[in-house]
Order: structure tokens, then sequence, then C-alpha cells
């Protein structure tokens, strides 16, 4: 049977100041007019039933994902809430076990909670073919072919397609962590390299070997959380360490399938620009905003009115309590700036 596991848990600190710590960007309506979490939720509805779709989330969102989950009907007892962020492996690593003690034969389609896939029915065929490479022992990745030298993306490079699967599927060489603009711009260039756009489809026990195998200090803790009790006890004592470097990286089972899906990862602001409408001037105006001369900005406004005049590649976001304004080529520094506000104790503004 197929589950999927929905990671909900990251804070978007690139998309302040909309995304704060009680309400980062996988709750907000972006790009449409429903709740980000909801738009994974209800693009995967058509492949599984709604008892097999599981999220992971940190303890602190509970408020605001029941009520969610009471929109969306899903069961409360398929939301696991972490006790404190330890990045993917551990969410990823403690419902395969429990899925796995349900269902030994189980598939698992692991998916993050703030990405946007334009073409939704191709994503379920590609993910229907991942899924048969899964049942022969392999771990698959989607790959996304570049669209330009993104410096917040991670990168993934094949080597040679896969003689032991019939589908488009290639062997990984190397995972690459987010580049600086000159590297980027390299790799864009090989065809041997795709975006990591962190989906991962697996069986259930190919995933917990893998841990076993390459983490088996996190597997033993992870095996002892059968329960919330366990969970109170042992999850302190995991490493924080994403799934790719604990198992991904090490993994010889591993696979990138190519999927042209219009995806995105909405990671920061200039994402919106593959996204949005814009007018002829090239500017995304969103909420209650006038401009007089810009040329390729994006203005975002909650309640007030924004007026911009004779900008240029930038970014101007106004919230009740908060102004952003960020020149487009900057706008990964967006996270340094929240890390800025911790140090210098502005904490009711994160």
């Amino acid at each position: 049977m197929i589950h999927i596991i929905i990671l909900a848990g990251g804070t978007g600190t690139r998309f302040w100041p909309l995304s704060r710590k009680n309400q980062p960007k996988q709750f907000l309506r972006i790009p449409s007019d429903r709740p980000m979490l909801e738009e994974t939720i209800r693009r995967v509805r058509r492949l599984v039933d709604k008892k097999n779709i599981y999220i992971a989330t940190n303890k602190i969102y509970y408020a605001t994902i029941a009520k969610d989950l009471k929109r969306l009907n899903l069961p409360a007892k398929n939301l696991f809430f972490e006790p404190q962020s330890k990045n993917t492996l551990g969410p990823i690593g403690c419902l395969s076990w429990r899925i796995y003690e349900k269902d030994s034969k189980a598939l698992i389609v692991v998916l993050p909670s703030d990405h946007h896939v334009r073409f939704e029915a191709r994503f379920l065929k590609v993910l229907l073919q991942a899924l048969e490479a899964a049942k022969d022992g392999f771990i698959v990745t989607l790959g996304i072919k570049p669209q330009g030298p993104q410096t917040g993306y991670g990168y993934i490079k094949v080597k040679r397609k896969a003689q032991s699967t019939k589908r488009k599927a290639y062997e990984v060489e190397r995972f690459i962590e987010k580049p600086p603009l000159a590297k980027a711009k390299k790799l864009i260039k090989s065809k041997r390299c795709y975006w990591n756009a962190g989906i991962f489809i697996f069986k259930a026990d190919t995933l917990l070997g893998g841990i076993k195998r390459f983490a088996p200090r996190e597997y033993h803790l992870l095996s002892r959380m059968k329960d919330e009790l366990g969970v109170e006890q042992f999850w302190p004592k995991l490493k924080n360490i994403s799934i790719d470097y604990a198992v991904m990286e090490k993994t010889s089972k591993l696979l990138l399938l190519p999927a042209s899906i219009g995806w995105s990862d909405l990671g920061s602001w200039l994402a919106l620009e593959r996204l949005m409408k814009k007018d002829k001037y090239g500017n995304i105006l969103r909420g209650p905003c006038l401009d007089l001369g810009s040329h390729h900005i994006v203005a975002w406004s909650d309640k007030q009115l924004l007026a911009t005049i004779g900008l240029k590649d930038m970014i101007v976001v106004s919230t009740p309590d908060a102004v952003l304004v960020c020149a487009k080529d900057r706008v990964q520094d967006v996270k340094a700036l929240v890390q800025i506000l911790k140090q210098n104790k502005f904490d009711r503004y994160i």
C-alpha cells in the first residue's frame, strides 16, 4: 500500500516578514488562496486514501495544523509532532517505522509541504513510475532540470542511466550543497546536474535498512519511539541531521528520476516570479499596492497601502508590524537578517 509523509516543520525564514515562527510559509496562502500544506495534501489525494497521509511538524504548530486538519478531514493520529526540530532524518525515520509496523510492504512517498507543482497530472504519473522502481528495492528521488543558477537549491549530479531498471532513471554520483553563484552557473551547463527537490520514494524496509547501516545509533533510537512516551524520551538524543546526509549520499540504491512537472521550491521571494502574474513592466503587485514607473519588482502588502516609485529589481514587503526592502540579488540574505533580529533580541518580529 502507498503512504505519504509530508514534512511541514520548517520555519521559512527566507519569506520573512510574511513568514513568522508561529505562522511559517507552509501555512501561508502562497501562491494560491489555500495554505501551501493544504495544496500539497490535495495534490496527492488522487494517489492515496486520506488515512495513509501523514504530516510531520513541530509541536508549536499544533493549533494551526489542527484547524487545517479539521477542514481536510485527516485522521488526528496521522499527525507527528516533533518535540524539537531535528532536520529530516528524525521525522522520516520515525514515521517510516510506524508505517512499517502496520504494513511491512509499505511504499512511502516523502514530500516537502512548501513546494508548488504546476502540472499535477504529470507529477502523479512520475510518482507512479518512481513507485514501480521502489518496489525493486531502490530509493528514488525526483530531479528537476535547472532553469537558472539558483544558489538557494541543492543539486544532484548523476552518472549513467541505471541498467537495473527499464525506466529513465539515473545512478547518482553525488549531492552538491547550495552553491555560490559562480559554481551554480557552471552546474547548470551540465546535462548531468539536477535540482534536488527533496522528494523521496522507497519501500519502508529499504529506508529503514539504510538507516540501520549508515546511522545505526539513530536507527536504535528510532526503533524505540513507538509511542508518544518513547518520542519524548528518545527524540532529544537524536542527531540533528538530514536524511540526505545520513542515508541518501551513502547508499548505492539511490536513483534519480527526471521530473518535468513545473516544480518550484518557494524558498525565497524570487520564487514568486515563476508563479505569479506580472504587469507589462515585469512587476508583481499583491495586495493594496500602487506603483509609478517601477520595473521588475515584487511588492506585497498584507493590509496597508504600499506605494512604490521608480524602483528596479527590488522586493518590498509590508506587514502590520514590519517592512522589508531588499535588492533582488540579495534576497538569499533575508535568512541572515532574521538571525540578526534574533541576536538583537527583536523576537517579537520573528
